[in-house]
């Protein structure tokens, strides 16, 4: 790369190495090349199919007011690179972004390290987090676990939140094979977290736990009792397994755990994020599988029973749209149909199609994003209706941009 490159080139230049990879070859080499700095860091994985990244802000956030610093590794950004990586309970700037991707893409490229995106910016974010001089580190998985790169940095401790269909062509098309491969990063010695009461689950839990010599706790959040637009149920239940977590893995009670859960809200862009449109409210949120789809439609009906629903739904092409418009279109009175950005994208013309079996209500299609929340909410606001954003961070993207404008 250029001598000093900026922020916005490096940024382009992670762009034009992102690809999907398996394995730990890549990474593990590159970490060395850093000189092993998860080597000076306790280590956690968050693994799960929603609600890992809620998960991993709280957990920082508790071991660092129980005094244990701890930085964020997170995936994938929606508005910024700089959503990746947290130091002190904020997003790291975009200079200290900029130079830490600049010394992994360099040390790669100087030793024929042929490492994609993710593999860059998890063994940018480790470096960075061991040379800011933290006690530990809390690192989101991006797929599973046995071939994630996060899993290169030896986690001492695994949290797993749940698991649900998605990703089949890569981890499985049940939940026993999908649970295998993200409880495979569990090893002797180590502490697993799991916050669900699939039994399934907890079946493979126990037995990994068993097989390789590993502590196992059972830390499924209980019910939440004053559901607000502000703390919908599913960032109550995550925040609250991230605390749990910390708790566990120090052996201490946080006496401000209520306020770190309340803390973590509106964090992260695209969880469950509120927002209005000519008096209609609006959430985006980053649902993306048939289970992220059925907790925002919990969520929204807790924070707004009985009000008129209108769904804005864009889809990436590998993902199960179907089970997703099936319990989207029991729910809303309006679905409208619209493409995220990105060439996986899927257009609405296509999705309208082939599921028009799933339709109930009334059914729109509009390419762009932005005009589909204006006439999704055009739809409801007469009735007192209310707006919801889903399907994909690659659909909320577009969308928080333009509300935020």
């Amino acid at each position: 790369m250029a001598p000093n490159p900026s922020f916005a080139s490096v940024c382009a230049e992670l762009d034009r190495r992102r690809r999907i990879t398996m394995g730990l070859g890549r990474v593990e080499r590159l970490l060395a090349l850093l000189g092993d700095p998860q080597g000076k860091l306790r280590v956690v994985q968050v693994v799960g199919t929603n609600g890992k990244g809620t998960t991993s802000v709280a957990l920082a956030a508790a071991l660092s007011r129980m005094g244990r610093p701890a930085g964020v590794y997170l995936s994938p950004h929606v508005l910024s690179y700089t959503e990746r990586v947290m130091l002190g309970g904020t997003f790291v700037a975009e200079e200290r972004f900029a130079r830490a991707m600049v010394e992994a893409i360099e040390v790669a490229d100087r030793h024929g390290v042929a490492a994609s995106q993710f593999e860059l910016l998890t063994a940018g974010a480790v470096k960075l987090f061991a040379d800011e001089g933290l006690l530990w580190a809390v690192l989101e998985a991006g797929l599973g676990a046995r071939h994630d790169a996060t899993t290169a940095a030896r986690p001492g401790a695994v949290v797993l939140t749940n698991v649900g269909l998605d990703h089949a062509e890569y981890l499985g098309e049940t939940v026993a094979e999908i649970a295998h491969e993200k409880l495979a990063s569990v090893s002797a010695g180590s502490v697993l977290v799991i916050g669900t009461n699939d039994p399934v689950v907890r079946d493979i839990a126990q037995k990994r736990c068993a097989e390789v010599g590993a502590r196992l706790v059972e830390a499924a959040p209980g019910t939440v009792d004053h559901p607000s637009p502000e703390m919908p149920p599913f960032v109550s239940r995550d925040a609250a397994l991230g605390v749990r977590a910390a708790e566990e893995l120090l052996g201490e009670k946080l006496e401000a755990g209520e306020r770190v859960i309340r803390n973590v809200v509106g964090v992260l862009p695209g969880r469950f994020e509120v927002h209005e449109v000519d008096g209609a409210p609006v959430v985006v949120d980053g649902g993306h599988n048939a289970s992220g789809v059925e907790a925002a439609l919990e969520a929204m009906e807790s924070a707004y029973p009985g009000r008129p629903l209108a769904v804005v739904f864009g889809v990436l092409r590998d993902k199960d749209a179907h089970s997703m418009l099936t319990a989207l279109s029991a729910a809303a009175r309006t679905v409208v149909l619209t493409r995220p950005e990105g060439e996986r994208a899927a257009g609405p013309e296509g999705i309208s199609q082939r599921y028009r079996e799933t339709e109930g209500g009334e059914t729109l299609t509009e390419e762009d994003p932005a005009k589909a929340v204006d006439l999704a909410a055009r739809s409801v606001r007469g009735d007192g209706g209310v707006v919801l954003v889903l399907g994909s961070f690659q659909t909320a993207a577009p969308v928080l941009r333009w509300l935020r404008d």
